[in-house]
């Protein structure tokens, strides 16, 4: 229910104007002077607030500023019974959003308040729509054996019950952040905000001041107010990437936000309540850790009422070639070369390959291989060794191969090719063909290619 402060030091249109917009649905508090405005201000969060010009401790003008400190978001209506130009110019120069003026009739009062109510949800719409405009465009690729398609089914279940907490486990890389993707966009909170944080990417301080924001002064940097990704993510979903990785300290406070949906910002004394879906994602054993105390065994139960098990990739050998020509189709067009395959030989060696990495080890694969690709083929060369083993191509004699090249002119245009898709950097060159920045010297001078200016 949308929350508003009446601010007006006359009873009478303090009271009379409380009890029509409480009729009207919205939730009223109201004040009397600017100091009790800003300890209202303080303790709750208000979409709009109607503020009385002359207040008997002070100007509504200089009040605008210190609301919109404690949340930029909040519209402010100025009521003045004075309707001079002068008055209104100085009201939207200090950052109202309008102004009325009194006294007023109340039907004007409720197309003001609807207007501005509704200016209020549009900005906030627009605002996560630009921020996460590309997050339900998720890869129209994810596997074709059973073991997906057992996985696609529980997701798709587990995404409708939209107040169920998820926790999401698997081994690094197997697509964890895709099914967490998988659930928003399924959900009825598709068209909220997608909001994700990395509990092992920052230390503990920060990452606590990053999830529940801070109040202006709440530490020796908080110079201004700062909302945290709680809120951000109010009427959406936020994931947790590694929640195994969240310090004990914290694990309280996350527990509590999931139980009662509110929180308090470092610094701050005001319970703000939020509508948001919590799912979570770990390669970690979480009940080995509860058993040894690394993790609240409260918060695991808490998290895993949804729980999906993403498998590996060896545990469905029949989606690693889809995947492989999706991630080589993708890598090929972002270095221009549109119609690269894969050669038939290298098929089996992806099958058979263990891929401890996963998906992401996959993908990391196909996206080297088409940056050193020289042919219209992806072949072994372009594989690194744990892949290839012991395979050696073999070209019969009988038929000789028209395509194949002098060695020698083969490993120039390779070299050539990596050096055109880093722009010519060397040390970058030298890390993806997997030598040193002295030999690929020795090899551009060999081949005459030191002499290129593009080259550095």
């Amino acid at each position: 229910m949308t929350a508003m402060l009446i601010v007006e030091d006359d009873t009478t249109i303090r009271v009379t104007l409380g009890k029509f917009l409480a009729r009207l649905g919205y939730t009223v508090d109201v004040a009397e002077d600017a100091a009790g405005a800003l300890r209202q201000a303080r303790s709750r969060r208000y979409r709009l607030i109607l503020l009385d010009l002359h207040l008997p401790d002070g100007n509504g003008l200089d009040l605008i500023g210190k609301f919109r400190e404690l949340d930029e978001d909040t519209l402010v209506v100025i009521m003045t019974a004075f309707p001079e130009v002068r008055t209104a110019v100085a009201t939207l120069k200090a950052g109202a959003y309008d102004y009325i003026i009194k006294p007023f009739d109340l039907e004007d009062v409720r197309e003001l308040v609807g207007r501005a109510v509704e200016t209020s949800r549009l900005r906030h719409e627009v605002a996560w729509r630009r921020a996460q405009s590309s997050v339900c465009e998720v890869e129209g690729v994810g596997g074709e054996s059973q073991a997906w398609q057992r996985l696609t089914e529980v997701t798709r279940k587990i995404a409708g019950a939209e107040h169920v907490p998820v926790l999401i486990c698997g081994e690094s890389g197997c697509g964890k952040e895709r099914v967490a993707r998988t659930i928003h966009c399924g959900s009825p909170r598709a068209a909220g905000p997608w909001v994700t944080i990395n509990c092992s990417a920052l230390p503990e301080n920060l990452l606590e001041s990053e999830m529940f924001g801070y109040e202006k002064g709440a530490f020796t940097d908080a110079r201004q107010l700062k909302r945290g990704l709680l809120e951000l993510a109010d009427g959406g979903t936020l994931f947790l990437d590694e929640i195994g990785d969240l310090a004990l300290t914290l694990q309280p406070k996350l527990l509590r936000v999931l139980e009662t949906q509110t929180f308090r910002r470092l610094g701050g004394n005001r319970e703000i309540s939020v509508d948001v879906r919590f799912v979570a994602a770990t390669h970690r054993n979480l009940p080995e850790m509860v058993k040894n105390g690394q993790f609240r065994e409260d918060l695991y139960y808490r998290l895993n009422v949804g729980a999906i098990d993403v498998p590996p990739l060896r545990a469905r050998r029949e989606d690693i070639l889809p995947l492989a020509r999706h991630f080589l189709a993708e890598a090929a067009r972002a270095v221009g070369s549109p119609s690269l395959t894969l050669a038939p030989a290298l098929e089996p060696m992806l099958e058979n390959y263990a891929w401890p990495g996963n998906i992401r080890e996959l993908r990391n694969v196909l996206e080297r291989a088409a940056i050193l690709c020289i042919e219209s083929s992806v072949t072994s060369v372009q594989l690194p060794h744990e892949i290839v083993g012991r395979a050696v191509p073999v070209v019969s004699p009988e038929e000789p191969d028209q395509s194949v090249v002098d060695l020698g002119e083969m490993e120039r245009r390779y070299i050539q090719r990596v050096l055109d898709s880093v722009s010519g950097n060397k040390t970058r060159a030298a890390e993806l063909l997997g030598i040193t920045r002295l030999t690929l010297r020795n090899k551009l001078k060999h081949h005459d290619l030191d002499d290129n200016p593009a080259i550095s």
